[in-house]
């Protein structure tokens, strides 16, 4: 059932991201025929990403964890820098400002059924428990928080970027957290919570669709929710004379 659950997760999670970006390209006057074109490359970048990390955990490469780095690390590596040279790339930053400040926070509510699975998982003994909401891992929170926040801040014509920017960072280290356990967790030689049974699971398929995309999505849209209200705020500073 959770196995099942992690695949209609992102399944889902991938048709809102395709569904907004389609939006959000019509929100640029691009016509429908080329937005259309232009998501459907957006779509198999994201498939391709899948079907590799998926091959990965198939094969059983990423469940090596006795070498330095584990080779689990490049589901982690890959998207965060792919999403950071996204973000400096000045063609992204136009499509980032035609995109609703809310869509960010909103998205945000799938983290609720990972945690979740995550619990399932513990009670299955599949994780321990330092990755749940019983032990160190609070991320729950933000998924929960995800609607309050999208309509405080940006409901009704709000502008509360100041409350959003904290709810982000709050987010995000919420988020840094548990990744730092997971990784923690796993038999690595970096290894530091030795109750059992250690966290194997994420790499083998379709776990592993949590850390190379759910994850991502979810520090993904704390990125850009921060990039964009820092994008707001320069536009809105008042230019200052230098002599």
């Amino acid at each position: 059932m959770v196995a099942a659950g992690f695949v209609a997760l992102a399944i889902v999670c991938l048709v809102c991201l395709l569904a907004g970006t389609y939006k959000t390209f019509i929100r640029m006057g691009i016509p429908d025929r080329k937005a259309r074109r232009r998501n459907l490359m957006v779509a198999v970048v994201l498939l391709i990403w899948i079907g590799i990390a998926s091959a990965l955990a198939i094969s059983g490469i990423l469940s090596d964890f006795a070498s330095i780095p584990p080779k689990f690390a490049i589901v982690i590596v890959a998207p965060l820098v792919s999403v950071v040279l996204l973000m400096r790339w000045p063609v992204f930053k136009n499509f980032l400002a035609h995109v609703p400040d809310s869509w960010l926070c909103y998205i945000q509510v799938f983290r609720v059924p990972v945690e979740l699975f995550l619990w399932l998982l513990f009670l299955d003994n599949l994780i321990p428990v330092q990755m749940t909401f019983e032990g160190r891992n609070w991320d729950v929170l933000t998924g929960l928080t995800a609607p309050l926040a999208a309509y405080v801040c940006f409901g009704q014509g709000r502008k509360r970027r100041q409350l959003a920017l904290i709810w982000n960072l709050v987010g995000m280290a919420l988020l840094l957290n548990i990744i730092s356990v997971a990784m923690l967790s796993t038999p690595s030689p970096f290894r530091m919570f030795f109750n059992e049974p250690a966290n194997t699971i994420v790499a083998t398929f379709p776990t592993v669709l949590l850390p190379a995309l759910l994850v991502p999505i979810a520090y993904t849209m704390h990125l850009f929710s921060i990039q964009k209200i820092l994008m707001r705020q320069e536009t809105s500073a008042p230019a200052t004379a230098f002599s």
